[in-house]
């Protein structure tokens, strides 16, 4: 360890002043929670499209959220010493799950609890059993006791209960390691990492599946798990680039964080994008070669059909495009180049999540065949991103704000500091 680093003073580092910008964002995302709500009312679709809009928006900010909860957790399991210096923003991140719990309540636990399927179907008798314009699916009723309304809102709040239980524990500990300055902290929250880590693989994957992947609940995929994840963190890694670089030119961590770190940074957002291939590709190719009839379906409409060009956009633009784009150190080691590839890699996972969802909006309810309905993005869409992403802000900044932005307490603090690439 470098002792020779001169370590920034806790004044240097305070976030002060985001109290406005927080409560800004929560305006912000209220005002435009309702307008997308009056945009649901005038769709008269039962407002399908006002759910399925704020499914991908939630969807979206929650996995940068879980991200930032797995690099946290990541970081004590494998006592690392470069992030130390970021690693409080991606606390600030993990900040916002509460109000994304106050969303997933209203949008999705509350309506399917009351007997609503305007987002997911299996939440309707008809549908699942028969009557009206419904056949019925014998595949769902197989899956019956775990379609539950109460089961699954219980599920729903346990993911959260977990993600935010995990989140405030080190957070807190690194928070109090900056006042006592106790390296044991270090070593608790290492040895609580392992069991966190099983935990929360087992959470956000059910959590993937059941807010996800049971859209259409008479598919299914041992893989979505891991798929989800790796985009959650895909997504994380460019927020906390962004994040960092705005911090920095506040002046919160100037001088502390480096490009050696932003490099870092770059590589396993690099990584990742391979990662989130690897994965894509091996659900798809496993149902492919299988041709099972209830397994191939959900590839069917979007492969073919009106979708069929945006598949081939997710494809090009999630993989090869960044791929070839993040290659280069030179990229990675440039600030202004490197924030324009993350803000290209958040806009394709919100693409991926587009993709994931939008297409179950019309399957199954008498609107359409998804393969001949396309994508209908519009302004309800644009103002559903608007309110969650005000919310997470909300949560993120007020979770920042009045405290170190830097884990000053963290005793691996100078190696960070001192940190080279090879």
């Amino acid at each position: 360890m470098n002792t020779s680093i001169e370590l920034p003073k806790r004044d240097q580092v305070i976030a002060r002043d985001l109290a406005g910008p927080a409560k800004a964002g929560l305006v912000i995302g209220v005002l435009a929670l309702a307008a997308t709500a009056l945009f649901g009312l005038g769709y008269g679709d039962g407002m399908r499209h006002f759910g399925h809009s704020m499914l991908v928006a939630l969807l979206f900010f929650l996995a940068i959220t879980i991200g930032a909860l797995f690099f946290t957790v990541l970081h004590h399991l494998t006592s690392a010493g470069w992030s130390v210096v970021v690693r409080r923003v991606a606390e600030a991140i993990t900040g916002a799950f509460p109000v994304l719990f106050l969303v997933a309540l209203g949008v999705l636990v509350i309506p399917v609890i009351m007997g609503s399927s305007y987002i997911y179907d299996w939440a309707s008798h008809d549908f699942v059993y028969g009557g009206g314009d419904f056949p019925g699916s014998e595949l769902i009723q197989a899956k019956g006791g775990y379609f539950g309304s109460l089961f699954f809102g219980a599920r729903i709040c346990f993911y959260f209960l977990v993600w935010v239980g995990l989140s405030r524990f080190f957070a807190g500990q690194s928070l109090a390691q900056d006042d006592d300055q106790d390296p044991s902290r270090t070593l608790k929250m290492q040895h609580r990492s392992g069991v966190s880590m099983v935990l929360f693989a087992l959470v956000t994957t059910f959590a993937a599946f059941d807010m996800s992947m049971s859209l259409n609940a008479e598919w299914f995929s041992t893989m979505y798990g891991v798929y989800f994840f790796a985009g959650c963190f895909w997504s994380f890694l460019a927020t906390l680039a962004l994040a960092t670089m705005w911090l920095e030119k506040r002046g919160n961590l100037k001088g502390v964080v480096s490009i050696e770190h932003y490099h870092d940074i770059g590589k396993l957002l690099f990584a990742f994008t391979f990662f989130w291939s690897y994965v894509s590709f091996s659900q798809f190719m496993l149902y492919w070669y299988a041709d099972i009839p209830e397994e191939t379906h959900w590839f069917h409409y979007r492969m073919w059909g009106e979708w069929t060009n945006f598949t081939l956009l997710l494809a090009a633009g999630h993989f090869l495009i960044p791929m070839l784009g993040l290659m280069s150190r030179h990229v990675k080691r440039r600030r202004g180049v490197f924030a324009a590839w993350c803000i290209y890699c958040l806009v394709f996972q919100f693409i991926d999540l587009y993709w994931n969802v939008m297409p179950e909006m019309v399957n199954g309810v008498g609107m359409g065949d998804p393969a001949t309905t396309g994508p209908a993005f519009g302004m309800i869409d644009i103002t559903a991103m608007v309110s969650v992403a005000g919310l997470f802000l909300f949560g993120f900044l007020n979770k920042l704000n009045g405290k170190p932005a830097l884990a000053i307490g963290d005793p691996r603090l100078p190696e960070s500091l001192a940190f080279q690439n090879v």
